[in-house]
């Protein structure tokens, strides 16, 4: 039986089923699997090894709830940011079930996902940009119902669950496409009120003190991981022309370039390791990348050798890996 806290009576962690969904509204489904193979991978800074129970841990600690409670709300005016999430939760009503509140938010996620504005009412994500944006496209990834942190306030009659996705936003700025990744946190809030779960919106949510939200990682095998990745370093460079596509790395020769010639050489993958991020439900690929650009400026014939170090981000899907992002690590 699980009590309020969002563990069962003898104490263990409520998970909730594991399939991995993708949220992707070019084609309106929904996507639903086991998880894939299991194979070995190398443990990183927020590898499956960092986390070894549920966000709901947090509602069952004792004395030092109190400290934490205190040190974000001194946080949360002394630097600014949002309000803390709720460290306590009152006992439930007898009759909401946790896969309830979960299937609640989950429908309100997919509303969220399928706008097409670019900043979406009551949801978590939103678009920046100095000039206008069109054509706009979400999906989001990383499990976000997984694991999530419930409590219940009964005062409010109100559910705050608190829980990660990754949104990828791909969109059209001054004719140019763009892709903007996010590793989000995001709070719902979930009104109990005549029997039924009504939710009043969703935030995104940064605040000292907050719960932890840990993933089980699905330990999808390399060899899947490592082709999707190997296909998405090729169309970076079969596509690019004043520069790579989006979601590739973003450097580009000098304004005013002209006969531009992309090329790897090497191999992408030759060094490439795989770490599960635990909070947000994706891998974290890092290896190193050769890059050969020749091209004309100011008349004269030139060539950028560059050889980098990148972070790639791997959603896994019950599709197979998806490649959201290349990037140039720091």
């Amino acid at each position: 039986m699980v009590n309020q806290t969002g563990r069962t009576n003898d104490g263990d962690v409520v998970q909730p089923a594991r399939d991995y969904v993708h949220h992707d509204y070019r084609t309106t489904k929904k996507y639903y699997g086991p998880p894939p193979n299991p194979a070995d991978q190398e443990d990183g800074e927020e590898s499956s090894e960092s986390g070894s129970g549920a966000g709901t841990a947090a509602a069952a600690g004792g004395g030092g709830l109190g400290v934490v409670g205190v040190l974000a709300v001194l946080g949360f005016f002394v630097f600014g940011g949002d309000e803390p999430f709720p460290a306590t939760s009152d006992p439930w009503p007898a009759e909401v079930k946790q896969e309830s509140v979960v299937a609640t938010v989950s429908d309100w996620l997919d509303k969220c996902a399928k706008s097409a504005s670019a900043t979406p009412a009551n949801c978590p994500q939103s678009i920046v940009e100095a000039s206008d944006v069109s054509k706009v496209h979400w999906a989001f990834f990383g499990n976000p119902i997984e694991s999530p942190v419930i409590h219940y306030n009964q005062a409010e009659s109100r559910f705050d669950l608190l829980g990660t996705v990754v949104v990828s936003a791909d969109y059209t700025v001054s004719k140019k496409p763009r892709r903007v990744v996010t590793p989000t946190t995001y709070w719902a809030k979930v009104e109990w009120v005549e029997g039924k779960l009504d939710v009043q919106g969703i935030k995104e949510q940064s605040a000292i003190g907050d719960p932890e939200v840990a993933k089980q990682d699905p330990r999808v095998a390399w060899e899947p991981m490592s082709a999707t990745l190997r296909d998405a370093f090729t169309r970076c460079v079969r596509d690019a022309d004043l520069a790579m596509p989006a979601g590739c790395p973003e450097w580009h020769p000098p304004s005013g370039a002209e006969k531009l010639k992309w090329s790897l050489t090497g191999d992408p993958l030759l060094t490439a390791r795989a770490t599960f991020d635990t909070k947000f439900g994706i891998y974290r690929v890092k290896g190193t990348y050769e890059l050969v650009v020749r091209y004309t400026w100011l008349d004269a014939k030139k060539t950028e050798l560059r050889n980098l170090n990148y972070e790639a981000w791997i959603a896994p899907t019950a599709a197979g890996p998806v490649v959201l992002q290349i990037k140039d690590a720091v």
